[in-house]
């Protein structure tokens, strides 16, 4: 108007500048930072040749009304989210083309934004989107909020095997393991992971989850371990593809109803059932066989002249919690001071537990159960068996466990 020139406004820098305190946690990026993605630094969109799809239009309107609106507002970055997520699957997949590459180059952005309420936006539109970039659905799944990685880490397809491995390799948390084995479709790798990290919570979704695969020789050892993880023996009872030899060996030391569960499966042959019908018959003679006034120290001192005092019996009484006869039983067949096995029962030891077992005669399965039932130890202070089967320690080392209680 009065003939001067107006001085050009200043073109936001091209590279990103990452903002700081709680948004360097996230990898934020600050907002204003999105006007990069105009390369003359106003507010016209990208120029999309007129063959291309009307959704390549879609994209720039998006951008400059979004810039328009203001890119400072939270509420405005997240609607752009949204938008070119609903945009992304109209877009030619071929990168090298400029509207695909500004609409993904903003997801990127977006995916780094420094406000959670934004990056939630886009994790949550995103999880659907088949053709999600690769790049941002990585960078959504190792957020630090739950908000945020938990829909990529269950929904979406796009991420591959190895970016799950990733996670679970580098970032641990139950909820995100959670979130992983919930999964319409977990593969073995996958499974054998989670089951790997030792987290109870999260293998239990994974064993109440019909689409996971999950390898017969983890199924065993989870089969074995779940005599002291209680909370995982209904799903394996319920698995579909689980063996007839561990439904067997399952069914010898879980609660009724899970063997209820167990016997009424459809899927086990006749002998199966079989087995598993005497192992609920065996548990009701056990108490209706029991009489009374005959105590479980008299009942164990009964048994063990007989000859019936074996491992069979003792997993009766452990499925009932007859702590008296087991104590009674451990004393017998050990032949150790009752005090000296109470002694060891309340320790909190689990290798003393299981050395006490050795000393009885019986195997390692048997030693699982006493730790959890008779011992009351917590899963982290239980002596595993060595490939399921075998005890973890030298017969020289549980003699001079033992001799710490007086049992030679």
């Amino acid at each position: 108007m009065n003939g001067k020139a107006t001085p050009a406004r200043p073109r936001p820098p091209a590279t990103l500048a990452i903002t700081r305190g709680t948004a360097a946690d996230a990898g934020g990026v600050a907002a204003e930072e999105m006007g990069y993605l105009f390369a003359d630094g106003t507010a016209s969109p990208p120029a999309v040749p007129a063959a291309v799809p009307l959704a390549a239009h879609a994209v720039g309107d998006a951008l400059a009304q979004s810039r328009l609106d203001g890119w400072g507002r939270d509420g405005v970055r997240a609607m752009l989210a949204r938008k070119l997520c609903r945009l992304l699957p109209g877009l030619p997949p071929d990168r090298r083309e400029t509207v695909t590459d500004v609409a993904c180059r903003a997801l990127e952005q977006l995916a780094r934004d420094h406000a959670t309420q934004v990056r939630a936006a886009l994790a949550s539109a995103i999880t659907d989107v088949a053709c999600a970039p690769p790049a941002v659905v990585r960078r959504l799944a190792a957020d630090v909020e739950r908000c945020v990685a938990e829909p990529i880490l269950h929904g979406c397809a796009t991420l591959t095997d190895d970016d799950l491995l990733a996670v679970i390799a580098t970032r641990p948390e139950t909820w995100r393991l959670a979130a992983i084995a919930r999964r319409d479709r977990v593969g073995a790798p996958v499974a054998d992971a989670i089951v790997a990290t030792g987290d109870t919570a999260a293998t239990g979704v994974l064993l109440d989850n019909d689409g996971a695969e999950i390898p017969e020789p983890t199924l065993e050892r989870l089969v074995a371990d779940a005599a002291r993880q209680r909370a995982w023996q209904a799903g394996l009872a319920r698995r579909a593809a689980l063996p007839a030899r561990l439904a067997v060996r399952l069914a010898g030391f879980v609660d009724r109803l899970v063997v209820d569960l167990l016997r009424t499966r459809r899927d086990f042959d006749d002998t199966t059932v079989a087995e598993i019908a005497a192992t609920v018959r065996r548990r009701v003679d056990w108490v209706a066989g029991r009489d009374p006034e005959e105590g479980g120290e008299r009942r164990a001192l009964r048994l063990h002249r007989t000859g019936r005092l074996d491992e069979a019996a003792l997993g009766d009484a452990l499925s009932w919690n007859e702590r008296d006869f087991v104590r009674a039983a451990l004393a017998l067949a050990a032949a150790a001071p009752p005090a000296a096995v109470d002694a060891i029962l309340g320790s909190g030891d689990g290798r003393a537990v299981t050395a006490l077992v050795w000393r009885a005669g019986f195997g390692m399965r048997c030693a699982m159960q006493v730790q959890s039932r008779a011992a009351g130890l917590p899963p982290p202070a239980m002596l595993n068996a060595r490939r399921g089967t075998d005890f973890p320690l030298m017969p020289t080392e549980m003699e001079r466990l033992l001799a710490r209680y007086g049992v030679g």
